[in-house]
């Protein structure tokens, strides 16, 4: 891993203060504390080490180290419970804590705030800014105790004043409140408290320091402070600042301690506030631009490490422009954040969304392996956009227009990502509705041309675009034609007759596939109805995926009047090995109802023995790559024959694919094999010609003119 870590001496932008802050990095991984040591003590600082919380929060008592770097889930004591312990402990208190937490981890973060952290920072750690961001936290934490030094002596002020007072008698442990202590305890009435009943109030975990508090200034006749927090049934849990000293009676004995109490509540709050708002829009709640800079430069870290790419979405809403001017700022707020609402509802698991300034948001796609991940995710949001913005009792249109950077090709620095996606987006803003554009040409071609598609697809079904063409498979010892395969085109306008691989797999990634799949079923069975053949389908990976797939099937062949035995569905082994158990229950299922079921394409990629033995098979087909080597290769041919004799002792019948000429059809005949099919024997035909070539179609036909070719 490489580090970019700046030399001993002083930082820039840093004081001589600064150097020799000793730093307590708390961590359960070994390797990860010899790492940041190492970038810290480059950069001057002097490190201790803790392995886990507890060690950590004797640490903090017994070296006061000028700030801590802690994980959050580690064993023994996680950073959480140390923070409080740090929080509780009068000789650490105003430490900084710095929390490491996970690059996506919101809730983490949350946590942390609550539980006392000055900030945090994410994993995977960009060393790069690792000591810039210690030097940030110490710079705070310095002048947040000329802060608390300089309030400090107000709180004395405040005490000759006579604000907020109290004193407690120590021979009966009554305590005397004033008018103000009272209304930030929520007491009534003027009597003096029982010590205990306020002892009720206090935090559990912050009695013990208010009981030793009390002894401190008892027993050492000093003044003394602690802060406490209160959780009141009827209220909000509150801060208290408390500074007392000891009162003397006539023979010198301490008798009382008078005290001032102040209501640091908001201060702690707004600490919190704070450091959230500094990496979060109060607004929306999403992530401002500051985390997402950070994020992008983590997710740089990674991509290169996985020699993955990633990109930058930014994305902008228009419906907040043409309202603003006619509604109320609090409804342009409710707007806005139906706005990020509906973009979240869009995202993957590991994707980031942040809102930018304004109606202008930025999305970050990680872990892109194909370019279809990022057109997927530029069309959930147009069609995301495409369903009216409910807004109390309004219903809103909006275009969002997107613009995209992908790394590294379009820029490795956060900002040039951002720039580039911003100006895209500007070209995406030209067209009419919603729209988007990539920054590089030739990918935002690729890109564009694919929703094109989709949306043809859909169109394509539809306005009936597609057809059917059918491929006759014929018996090889008697030269009839036994069956069909049904296969599908699409008549695409202004593109001419589409092939499958040219759009099949926009139909199974759109999920398009279910009503095609249907279509091409009920379509091929009304048009072989009639005809003594049996019909082979294609079965895609999502079809077979459906949990009713038997019923759904069974309900479409009932309603055209299709005899299940004559149906042959046609799976790849793929499908199998994904999910053997699940597929086979599957495959038990159809053949149950009488439907016949082929291995497609055998002998590419996962072909397995075993598992012909496992398969409830009718149909085998070879791959067409060894039967059109069949007359070149000695290996294809002997694995050609070994395939037909095995599947024949299995009671398997076997079809021959891409049978492309006499030769090819009299090695099959030789070596036994049942079916035949391929342009030898004839091309896929619509309909209508399929019909006249039935008619005097048979093996010896091969050796003239080839019907359909």
């Amino acid at each position: 891993m490489s580090m970019n870590i700046n030399p001993p001496g002083l930082l820039p932008g840093s004081s001589e203060a600064d150097l020799g802050a000793r730093v307590l990095i708390v961590d359960d991984e070994g390797l990860t504390r010899m790492m940041i040591r190492r970038v810290l003590e480059d950069s001057g600082y002097r490190v201790l080490e803790a392995q886990d919380g507890q060690t950590a929060t004797r640490l903090c008592d017994a070296e006061q180290p000028d700030l801590v770097l802690m994980d959050v889930r580690m064993p023994v004591m996680n950073g959480f419970d140390a923070c409080r312990a740090i929080r509780r402990s009068l000789r650490s208190r105003h430490t900084p804590v710095l929390m490491l937490t996970a690059l996506d981890d919101v809730m983490a973060v949350r946590l942390a705030f609550e539980a006392g952290a000055t900030d945090f920072i994410t994993k995977p750690i960009n060393w790069a800014l690792l000591s810039q961001r210690v030097r940030y936290a110490l710079r705070t934490a310095r002048t947040e105790r000329e802060l608390r030094e300089s309030q400090l002596a107000l709180a004395r002020a405040q005490k000759i004043a006579r604000l907020a007072p109290w004193r407690l008698e120590l021979d009966d442990g009554r305590l005397h409140c004033s008018r103000e202590l009272r209304d930030m305890l929520g007491l009534p009435g003027t009597e003096p408290v029982a010590m205990r009943r306020l002892l009720r109030q206090v935090a559990f975990e912050d009695r013990s320091q208010l009981l030793a508090f009390v002894r401190r200034v008892r027993d050492g006749r000093s003044e003394s402070e602690v802060e406490i927090r209160l959780d009141g049934s009827s209220q909000p849990s509150r801060h208290l600042f408390l500074s007392g000293d000891a009162m003397l009676d006539e023979g010198g004995r301490t008798c009382a301690i008078f005290g001032v109490a102040q209501d640091v509540s908001e201060r702690r709050q707004a600490e919190a506030e704070r450091s959230y708002r500094a990496h979060f829009d109060p607004l929306t709640g999403l992530p401002n631009r500051v985390l997402f800079r950070d994020r992008v430069a983590t997710a740089a870290a990674a991509a290169q490490q996985r020699q993955q790419r990633f990109a930058v979405l930014n994305i902008d809403v228009d419906v907040l422009q043409r309202t603003q001017a006619s509604v109320a700022t609090d409804a342009s707020e409710r707007i806005l954040r139906a706005v990020a609402r509906r973009l979240e509802s869009v995202m993957r698991e590991p994707d980031s969304l942040c809102r930018l300034e304004g109606d202008t948001f930025a999305m970050l796609l990680t872990d892109i392996e194909a370019e279809a991940q990022i057109a997927g995710a530029t069309r959930r949001l147009v069609e995301a956009f495409a369903v009216p913005l409910q807004v109390d009792d309004w219903e809103l249109l909006a275009s969002v227009h997107v613009g995209v950077a992908i790394w590294p090709g379009d820029g490795q620095e956060v900002d040039t990502l951002l720039q580039h996606s911003g100006a895209a987006r500007s070209r995406a803003r030209e067209a009419i509705g919603s729209s988007c554009h990539f920054y590089t040409a030739d990918m935002h071609n690729r890109v564009i041309d694919r929703l094109n598609t989709e949306v043809a697809l859909y169109r394509g079904l539809e306005r009936g675009e597609f057809e059917l063409h059918y491929q006759p498979k014929v018996d090889l010892a008697s030269g009839r034609v036994s069956g069909v395969e049904a296969l599908l085109r699409w008549n695409r306008p202004g593109c001419g007759l589409q092939m499958p691989d040219r759009f099949i797999d926009i139909l199974e990634q759109t999920g398009l596939i279910m009503d095609a799949g249907d279509w091409v079923l009920r379509e091929a069975c009304a048009a072989v109805r009639h005809l003594p053949l049996s019909l082979a389908v294609n079965v895609s990976p999502r079809q077979f995926q459906h949990p009713r797939l038997g019923e759904r099937l069974m309900r479409i062949l009932d309603e055209i009047g299709f005899p299940a035995d004559r149906l042959e569905l046609e799976v790849t082994e793929q499908i199998v090995v994904e999910d053997e158990e699940g597929a086979i229950a599957t495959l038990n299922d159809l053949a149950s109802r009488g439907i016949r079921i082929a291995l497609d394409d055998y002998g590419t990629g996962f072909s397995s023995l075993q598992r012909l033995k496992r398969l409830p098979l009718h149909t085998l087909k070879i791959d067409k790559d060894f039967v059109i080597s069949l007359e070149t290769s000695r290996a294809d041919a002997a694995i050609v024959r070994s395939t037909i004799e095995l599947c024949h002792q299995l009671d398997i019948h076997v079809v021959a694919e891409g049978v492309e000429n006499d030769r090819a059809m009299a090695m099959l005949r030789g070596f036994g094999c049942d079916i035949g099919q391929g342009y030898g024997i004839c091309r896929p035909l619509p309909l209508a010609r399929l019909t006249d070539w039935l008619g005097s179609a048979t093996v010896s036909a091969l050796a003239g003119g080839r019907p359909g070719g």
